[in-house]
């Protein structure tokens, strides 16, 4: 017989004898019985919750001219941020090397490799997500300073990545609004000068003095019709034909037809012409001053956006984005080793299952030979 088959028969007569398979499971259960309870596994935990940092209030700035520049929020960073861009910055490679530099993972008294050491995390941190936007930071290993340390290591980084992609953000807003500061600017200037032009040539007054209250009269019945048209549109998709809102909406649009056709026919009061009086030179007048008007408009709101930024901006420097709620602790009660307990399990039930249950139910696992069969 050949080595390979004597040490095939060897193990099955081994397998075969009950009394030295019932020592091996005791031995074996009594062993993972200690590297369950040995060595003491801990687990420390911290609670972090990221800070929303749409402090420049784009929304109520736009809101106060109408809400019809309101698409331009989300683009400065009026929308709100997601738990779910917090927790994968949370689970970065650069979060990871940024603990390995922080605790000198990497050397003769650590791991060979960066490699290794984003291995070991890997298995030791568990960065998850809690109800209401919280990250939680979960460290086990088995020494209790080890896992505060890491623990506390990763809420620093965490917190340093989330506020140098904040201040990254903040540069970034800084300098579309910038640009369209001076953009604005500009426009300011030459819809000025256009209209200053305009006047010069044909001999006009200011538009205050030349439109007067027609002007505020007119304007405000398109803008009003306007309005109402979109609400109109609106209720038509939603509501039926007999929907009292929808009918109010109608009737206000009719009247507001109908007072714009009025304002439309040239008419002469004590106050002198209305807007249809003045004529074409009026009209051309009209819509220079609009442009004026929404240059001027346009230019504070990126006034204000840009002093909004700025007080952002210092306020970053000095403010943290990350509100620390439970600063990294061990757990108060006992951990043990879940791969050990498992195996253990394991364990106690095949002894059960070829002990036990195996002859009680007839089930012939190993063939008895010889002298095994007594035992």
């Amino acid at each position: 017989m050949s080595r390979d088959g004597k040490l095939r028969q060897h193990m099955a007569d081994f397998v075969r004898n009950a009394r030295m398979r019932r020592r091996v499971y005791a031995l074996a259960a009594l062993l993972l019985a200690l590297l369950t309870v040995f060595p003491q596994p801990y687990v420390a935990r911290a609670k972090v919750l990221p800070q929303d940092n749409s402090s420049i209030g784009l929304g109520s700035t736009l809101n106060a001219l109408g809400g019809q520049l309101q698409g331009f929020a989300a683009l400065f960073g009026g929308a709100k941020q997601q738990v779910d861009m917090y927790l994968a910055i949370s689970r970065s490679s650069e979060v990871t090397d940024a603990v390995i530099r922080k605790l000198k993972l990497v050397g003769p008294d650590g791991y060979a490799s960066a490699t290794s050491a984003r291995v070991a995390l890997a298995k030791k941190a568990d960065v998850h997500s809690l109800t209401g936007g919280i990250i939680e930071v979960e460290v086990r290993t088995h020494g209790a300073a080890e896992a505060e340390a890491l623990a506390r290591a990763y809420v620093d980084a965490i917190g340093d990545r989330i506020v140098a992609l904040g201040k990254d953000r903040v540069e970034r807003k800084r300098a579309i609004v910038s640009q369209r500061f001076r953009e604005a600017a500009g426009r300011v200037a030459t819809s000025e000068k256009a209209l200053n032009d305009f006047r010069r040539q044909n001999r006009l007054a200011e538009p205050q003095a030349e439109l007067g209250a027609a002007l505020s009269v007119r304007a405000g019945l398109e803008a009003r019709l306007q309005a109402k048209q979109v609400e109109l549109q609106t209720l038509q998709k939603f509501q039926g034909p007999e929907n009292p809102q929808l009918v109010a909406v109608q009737t206000e649009v009719a009247s507001l037809r109908a007072q714009i056709g009025r304002s439309a026919q040239a008419d002469v009061g004590p106050a002198g012409p209305n807007v249809a009086g003045l004529g074409e030179v009026s009209g051309e007048y009209l819509d220079r001053y609009r442009d004026y008007r929404f240059a001027q408009a346009l230019y504070e709101v990126y006034a204000r956006s840009s002093e909004e930024v700025a007080v952002e901006t210092l306020a970053g420097e000095t403010a943290a984005n990350v509100q620390v709620l439970e600063a990294p602790r061990l757990d108060a009660d006992r951990k043990y080793n879940i791969a050990a307990a498992a195996l253990l399990a394991l364990v106690i039930l095949a002894a059960l299952f070829t002990e036990i249950y195996a002859p009680a139910t007839g089930i012939r696992l190993f063939a008895a030979r010889g002298g095994d069969a007594g035992a």
